[in-house]
């Protein structure tokens, strides 16, 4: 059986952080038009895919729903009150994660292997590589 690889890009999710334990200006709030790679090994179906693109709806409102206009807000931000605030009074729509771009990488990564399972037998995620910009990304990758 000829194993293959397979690529898909998602993105243009704006999405605003902060990194609070940061010395410098990344400490402030900030955003960037997240992306994200996922790759995947395995065998060809029927129509000679790896995996059917068609079928990541589901992931794609998962993410969207998690970095589509969205605050990103690390669980111990000493703001937390105030970032909370502003979400009840619908100012900021926040989640409560790791905002690094390494902590969006393993989110990805749990999110897509689940659905991997579910969706694509005889397939695995090799590869997760989240996009803050053109120019920085953080990757997972299988061992």
């Amino acid at each position: 059986m000829t194993m293959m690889r397979t690529v898909k890009r998602l993105g243009g999710f704006p999405c605003c952080h902060r990194q609070w334990k940061d010395e410098g200006h990344c400490s402030l709030l900030h955003g960037y038009d997240r992306w994200v790679e996922m790759e995947w090994e395995g065998p060809r179906d029927h129509r000679g895919w790896v995996v059917d693109f068609a079928s990541l709806k589901q992931v794609r409102k998962a993410l969207e729903d998690q970095y589509d206009h969205t605050c990103l807000i690390a669980p111990d931000d000493p703001e937390m009150a105030t970032w909370l605030e502003l979400h009840e009074r619908k100012a900021l729509d926040i989640r409560v994660t790791d905002p690094t771009m390494e902590g969006m990488c393993l989110w990805v990564k749990d999110l897509v292997d689940k659905w991997t399972e579910e969706h694509c037998p005889g397939v695995r995620l090799i590869r997760v590589t989240c996009w803050e910009n053109d120019k920085n990304a953080s990757s997972w990758e299988a061992q």
